[in-house]
C-alpha cells in the first residue's frame, strides 16, 4: 500500500464553506475508485488550527490506482482550481481501518524523522503494534503508518470519531468525508 497527501494552503480570509461544499458535491466521485483503500477529505480552519487548508489523505492499495488518479480528470480539476500541489507519497507499513471508517470527523497527522542506522524491520514491527494499539481505542476508526525513503520521515495518521486532546504537537484536521475505494 501507498499513502499520499497534498496540502493546498488557502488565504486567511478564504471562505472555507467553499471547500466544505466542494467536498459535499464532489466527494462521492472517489467512492469505489479502483486501487483506493480510502480517501479522507481533510481540511483545517484558521480559527481552530491556525491556517485554512485543504489537505486530503489517501491510502492506496495499488500504485496503478494512484497513478491513474494523479493523471486523471479529478486531480486535473483540483490543479486547475488551486494550482498543482506538491504530492507527498510514502510506502505504507501499516494501514487498517474499522468498517465504520467513513464516520470519521477528525484526523491527526504526525511526522517523525527516522534515525540513521535505525533497524527498519524492528521499527516497522513497532509501528504496526502502535497502529493496532490505537485501533483498540473506540474513537480511532483508521490508523496508517507510512515512511518516505527519500526523506526518511515516518508519517502516522489517525482518523477519529471525535477530536483527541490537543497536545499542540501535531496537525489536526476536520474530516469532511471518507470515500472507501473499490
Amino acid at each position: 500500500m501507498l499513502s499520499m497527501q497534498y496540502r493546498v494552503a488557502l488565504p486567511a480570509d478564504y471562505p472555507m464553506d467553499i471547500i466544505e461544499r466542494r467536498i459535499a458535491d464532489k466527494g462521492h466521485l472517489t467512492d469505489g475508485m479502483p486501487g483506493l483503500a480510502f480517501k479522507a477529505y481533510l481540511y483545517s480552519l484558521k480559527l481552530e488550527d491556525g491556517a485554512n487548508a485543504y489537505a486530503p489523505f489517501y491510502l492506496w492499495r495499488t500504485a496503478e490506482g494512484m497513478r491513474d488518479f494523479l493523471s486523471g480528470p479529478g486531480f486535473a480539476a483540483l490543479s486547475e482550481s488551486f494550482g498543482r500541489p506538491a504530492v507527498r507519497s510514502a510506502v505504507a507499513w501499516f494501514g487498517e481501518w474499522r468498517q465504520e471508517a467513513a464516520e470519521a470527523r477528525h484526523a491527526e497527522i504526525e511526522c517523525l524523522p527516522l534515525a540513521e542506522g535505525e533497524a527498519l524491520e524492528t521499527r516497522r514491527a513497532a509501528e504496526a503494534a502502535w497502529g493496532r494499539e490505537r485501533l483498540a481505542d473506540g474513537n480511532v476508526l483508521a490508523a496508517v503508518v507510512a515512511f518516505d525513503p527519500g526523506t526518511w520521515v515516518l508519517t502516522r495518521v489517525l482518523l477519529l470519531r471525535r477530536p483527541a486532546a490537543d497536545d499542540g504537537r501535531r496537525p489536526r484536521y476536520r474530516v469532511g468525508r471518507v470515500s472507501m475505494g473499490g
